[in-house]
């Protein structure tokens, strides 16, 4: 590891990282790992855009790693004394960086702390309750869809993909830093919900269901999305309040959980804002 200014950050000195034994990278790569990020607090983050994407809303890292033949981008340039900014040698880089191809910039971020009772804050309320999802692209999405629509917030239910995945992060584009998310259990959240009075959601192929633009989305709700393979779990089913149905032409059986999940949350935006 060796220190220098670096021509393209006039006035920042940084240090170069020329082994994959440095403390900071042996931190990045360790944040791989699931249990590492929640035991640290900590997320990993790759690519400019989503780098970007967080930066922009408010999120301030704790670390900023850039490969050694990248130029610096200009929303790097407002950021704190306190973040260290270190570059890295390509070779180092590309073993530390999660991606195969890694677009030359890496950062880490402590993880919000959200407690479920901030997802009751809007009137009335539209909570995202994600089941067991398996693909972390497909939560991601999720939790994009459900900030664009104007949803309150995200609760991730036991046996769910880690909203905190590199691949989940991507997919949500920064989302995961705008919506509140917060992880608990069934139990836990139909208490919530019951004292809010916000009533609970699922769907179902069931074509006796009502009709998902029929339903009244205008009220207090926390909609269901289940495993992409087996659904919603019997428990959650038993408790919902209501269920709907998105029907279908053709041979199509089911729509991918993140389509089914967009479409609902788009319909709930159309019926409260027009």
């Amino acid at each position: 590891m060796r220190g220098g200014q670096d021509r393209r950050s006039p006035g920042r000195c940084m240090t170069i990282i020329t082994s994959l034994q440095n403390q900071h990278v042996k931190l990045y790569r360790c944040l791989e790992k699931r249990k590492f990020r929640k035991k640290l607090g900590l997320i990993p983050l790759e690519g400019m855009r989503l780098v970007a994407d967080v930066l922009q809303r408010g999120v301030v890292p704790e670390i900023i790693f850039l490969r050694e033949n990248v130029e610096q981008p200009a929303f790097l340039h407002a950021l704190p004394a306190q973040t260290k900014i270190f570059r890295v040698e390509s070779s180092i880089f590309d073993q530390a960086a999660f991606t195969e191809s890694p677009q030359g910039i890496l950062a880490v971020v402590k993880k919000p702390e959200v407690v479920l009772e901030e997802l009751f804050g809007q009137k009335p309320a539209l909570i995202l309750v994600v089941d067991r999802v398996q693909d972390p692209g497909n939560l991601g999405t999720m939790l994009r869809s459900a900030a664009a629509a104007g949803a309150s917030g995200a609760v991730i239910l036991p046996q769910t993909v880690d909203p905190t995945n590199p691949k989940a992060l991507r997919a949500s584009m920064g989302a995961y830093f705008t919506l509140p998310v917060v992880e608990t259990d069934f139990p836990r959240l139909q208490q919530a919900l019951q004292r809010q009075q916000i009533l609970l959601v699922t769907t179902t192929t069931n074509s006796d269901a009502c009709v998902y633009h029929r339903f009244d989305w205008t009220r207090p709700l926390a909609v269901v999305v289940g495993n992409e393979g087996s659904g919603i779990a019997a428990e959650i089913e038993a408790a919902a309040d209501a269920a709907v149905t998105i029907p279908m032409s053709g041979t199509v059986e089911s729509l991918n959980a993140a389509i089914a999940m967009s479409v609902l949350f788009f319909e709930a935006a159309r019926q409260r804002h027009g």
